[in-house]
C-alpha cells in the first residue's frame, strides 16, 4: 500500500498533461492568441541559467500587453512592449509585438521602433500605449505553433535583416513560449562569419494583473487536488 500515493500522483499527473494539452489544441484562434499573449506578459530574468552557466550575461525582460495609439490597429490583433536589459540596467532591446490569430497558429510580427527612447517605461505608464506610427518596417515575423504544453516559432533559415554586428547581417530567431518562461534564441550571421547566439532561458521573476491562463487554471486545480490525496495517501503508509 505504500506505493499507492506515489503511483496515483504519476496517473493523476499524466492526466493534468494531457487535459492541458487537449484545451490548448481546442482553442479557437482567439483564445489562442489570448493565451500566448497572457505567458508572454510579465517580468522575467534568467538568474537560474547564469547560475549553472556563469559564461551566459544575466537578463531581465519586461513585456506588458499594451492599447495603441497613432494608427489603424487590426482588432483580432494583441500588442505587448518589451524591454530587455543586460547586467540589470544596461538596454539591450526594445520591442513592439503584434500578436495575431490565424486558423492553427498564431502569427507574431516583431517590430523594432523608429524612436526607441520615445518607447522606453511604457511597461511603467497608468495605461501602457505604443504608438503606431513608431514602429518601423519591415517587422521580423514568426509563426507561433503550439508544441507540447508551449508555442513555438522560428524563421530558419531565412531570417529577417538585422545591422548587428553590422549592416547586411542576417538574423534567424528562434522561440519558445510557456506558462513557466520565454526560451530565445538569436542566431547572427553575415558574409565571412559563422553564425553566433546564445540560446536565453528567461522565468517569469512576477506576475501581472493580466487574467490567469485557460490552461493555469487547470494546474492550480489539479495541483491543491493532488495535495489533498498525497495527505490522505499518508493514512496508508
Amino acid at each position: 500500500m505504500k506505493l499507492f500515493p506515489a503511483t496515483f500522483l504519476t496517473v493523476l499527473l499524466t492526466f493534468f498533461l494531457l487535459s492541458a494539452r487537449s484545451q490548448a489544441a481546442s482553442l479557437t484562434p482567439r483564445e489562442r492568441t489570448n493565451l500566448v499573449v497572457d505567458w508572454f506578459t510579465g517580468l522575467f530574468d534568467n538568474s537560474k541559467q547564469v547560475a549553472t552557466e556563469p559564461e551566459v550575461p544575466f537578463l531581465n525582460m519586461q513585456n506588458c500587453a499594451v492599447s495603441t495609439v497613432g494608427g489603424v490597429a487590426d482588432t483580432s490583433s494583441q500588442y505587448v512592449h518589451l524591454e530587455q536589459y543586460i547586467n540589470g540596467n544596461s538596454l539591450l532591446r526594445s520591442s513592439g509585438y503584434e500578436f495575431s490569430p490565424t486558423n492553427s497558429a498564431v502569427s507574431l510580427k516583431v517590430y523594432s521602433y523608429s524612436d526607441r527612447d520615445a518607447a522606453l517605461g511604457t511597461c511603467n505608464e497608468a495605461d501602457p500605449t505604443i504608438d503606431l506610427s513608431n514602429l518601423a518596417f519591415p517587422s521580423c515575423d514568426l509563426t507561433l505553433n503550439y508544441q507540447s504544453m508551449g508555442f513555438f516559432g522560428t524563421n530558419s533559415p531565412t531570417g529577417c535583416p538585422s545591422s548587428f554586428p553590422f549592416p547586411g547581417s542576417t538574423v534567424v530567431s528562434s522561440i519558445t513560449i510557456t506558462a513557466n518562461g520565454v526560451v530565445s534564441l538569436d542566431l547572427f550571421s553575415a558574409p565571412g562569419l559563422t553564425p553566433f547566439g546564445t540560446e536565453i532561458e528567461f522565468r517569469a521573476v512576477a506576475t501581472t494583473n493580466e487574467p490567469i491562463g485557460a490552461i493555469a487554471l487547470i494546474g492550480l486545480g489539479s495541483i491543491a487536488f493532488i495535495q489533498s490525496l498525497l495527505r490522505q495517501g499518508n493514512r496508508f503508509r
